[in-house]
C-alpha cells in the first residue's frame, strides 16, 4: 500500500492541485482505476477505502452531470481519494467539495498528465515498495531473531542473489533530524529507478526504521584496504544512485565480514549511525566510536535501558515539582566534559548554580562520590542516544 502523500512525491503528480482533503492525504491506497466516462447510475460495489480513482471530465463536455453523479457516489463510498482531470480554466462543483469535506476523502484536480501513465506510475511504485518491505522484513528477521549462520547467509542472497561473500554494512539516516518522512521520499525514488534498472549490482539498499541500510560485497581479490578507500566505495556508490552524502548521516561496520555476519554488520554499522547522528559528524566508522560501542549496548538492551530511563524520571520528576531544569543542567554539564565553566556560558547560569544542580542530580540518583561523573555520563549519554535510534 501507498499514502496519497507519498503518491504525490512522484514525478508525475508534482502538478497535481489539492482541492480538499489536505488533513486525509494520509490515506491508505491499495487499488488504482480509471473512470472515463461512466454513469451516475452504476452502483460501484466494493469500492471503498483504499481506492484511489482517476476521473475525466473531458468526455462529459454535454452532460457533466454525469461525472458529478459518480463523484458524489464515490464520495459517499469513502474512497482513499479522487483525482480528476478537468480544463484549468473550470473548477469542480462547490456542492461536490463540501460532499468530499464531509466524507473526508481528498479531491485532486491535473490538467496534463494521461490517465494510463498514471496508473502505471502509481502501480510501478507500489510493486517496487513491496519489494522492499520485504527485504526489510528479513534483514529484521537476521537481527532481532537467532538464527544459525547459515540461515543468514541465505536470507541475505534472497535479499540479493548477487552478493558476493565479504560484506560491508553501512547505515544511512537523513541530515535533517527532525523530518525522517525526507528520506522515505528519496528512497521511494531510488527504490523505483532500481525496479527499471536492470543491471546487475553487488550492494543492495534495504529501508529500515527511518532510514536505508546498503550492504555492499566484495570479491576476494578486490577488498578493501582502507576506511577511506571503504568511504570512497560507499560514496560512489550513492552519488551514482542519486544519494548527496554531505546530506547524510553516515554509519559504516568497517570491519569486512562474511554474509553469514550480516545481522552483526548491520547492528554495528546503526550504532555508528547513531554516534554520527549524536557528534553532527557526516561518517564514522565503528572501530572509532570508542566507549560509545558499550553504550549502545546499553540503549539496545531493553532491560539495561530501563534503568536508564528510571534515572531520567527522577530528574524529570524533580524538575516539575520544583519548577528547574536539572535535566537540561545535567545534559549540557555531560556535554561539556564537566566543565562548569562552560555549562555555566551556555545555559546562562551563574557557576554556584549549576554546581547546586549537579549535586542535587548526584544525590537525587544516589550516585557513589567517586563514581558520580562516569556513572551520570553513562546515564545522559544513553539517554541522548536513544533518542536518535532510526
Amino acid at each position: 500500500m501507498i499514502q496519497i502523500s507519498e503518491i504525490l512525491e512522484l514525478a508525475l503528480f508534482k502538478d497535481f492541485k489539492i482541492i480538499c482533503g489536505e488533513k486525509y492525504l494520509s490515506n491508505l491506497v491499495n487499488a488504482t482505476v480509471i473512470l472515463e466516462y461512466e454513469s451516475s447510475r452504476m452502483e460501484y460495489d466494493g469500492y471503498g477505502y483504499g481506492y484511489f480513482v482517476l476521473l475525466s471530465y473531458f468526455f462529459a463536455d454535454k452532460d457533466p452531470e454525469l461525472v458529478n453523479g459518480t463523484l458524489k457516489t464515490l464520495i459517499q463510498k469513502q474512497v482513499s481519494g479522487i483525482a480528476i482531470k478537468i480544463p484549468p480554466e473550470k473548477e469542480l462543483p462547490q456542492d461536490i467539495i463540501e460532499l468530499a469535506k464531509i466524507y473526508h476523502v481528498p479531491l485532486l484536480t491535473f490538467y496534463d498528465q494521461f490517465m494510463e501513465d498514471l496508473i502505471i506510475c502509481i502501480n510501478e511504485s507500489m510493486k517496487t515498495r513491496a519489494q522492499y518491505v520485504v527485504a526489510e522484513e528479513k534483514l529484521n528477521s537476521i537481527i532481532n531473531e537467532k538464527h544459525q549462520p547459515s540461515t543468514i547467509k541465505k536470507i541475505a542472497l534472497e535479499i540479493n542473489p548477487n552478493f558476493y561473500s565479504n560484506i560491508i554494512a553501512v547505515s544511512i539516516s537523513s541530515g535533517d533530524t527532525s523530518n525522517n518522512l525526507k528520506i522515505h521520499t528519496y528512497f521511494d525514488r531510488l527504490m523505483y529507478r532500481q525496479y527499471r534498472d536492470t543491471r546487475i549490482h553487488d550492494y543492495s539498499f534495504v529501508k529500515m526504521g527511518h532510514g536505508v541500510v546498503l550492504i555492499c560485497s566484495y570479491m576476494e581479490d578486490n577488498l578493501p584496504e582502507s576506511y577511506q578507500e571503504i568511504v570512497n566505495h560507499v560514496y560512489d556508490i550513492l552519488i551514482n544512485t542519486g544519494f548527496q552524502p554531505t546530506s547524510f548521516y553516515i554509519g559504516i561496520c568497517d570491519e569486512l565480514m562474511t554474509l553469514e555476519r550480516l545481522n552483526e554488520s548491520v547492528v554495528k554499522a546503526k550504532n555508528a549511525n547513531v554516534v554520527s547522528q549524536f557528534m553532527e559528524c557526516n561518517n564514522i566508522a565503528y572501530s572509532r566510536i570508542g566507549v560509545y560501542k558499550y553504550i549502545m549496548s546499553i540503549v539496545n538492551n531493553p532491560i539495561l535501558y530501563h534503568e536508564v530511563e528510571d534515572s531520567i524520571f527522577v530528574l524529570q520528576k524533580y524538575d516539575a515539582s520544583h519548577d528547574v531544569n536539572l535535566l537540561e543542567t545535567v545534559i549540557s554539564y555531560i556535554k561539556n566534559n564537566g566543565d562548569y565553566a562552560k555549562t555555566s556560558e551556555e545555559l546562562f547560569q551563574h557557576s554556584n548554580t549549576v554546581r547546586y544542580r549537579i549535586r542535587k542530580a548526584e544525590q537525587l540518583l544516589n550516585l557513589p562520590e567517586n563514581t558520580a561523573n562516569e556513572e551520570m555520563a553513562i546515564v545522559i549519554r544513553s539517554y541522548l542516544l536513544h533518542n536518535l535510534i532510526m
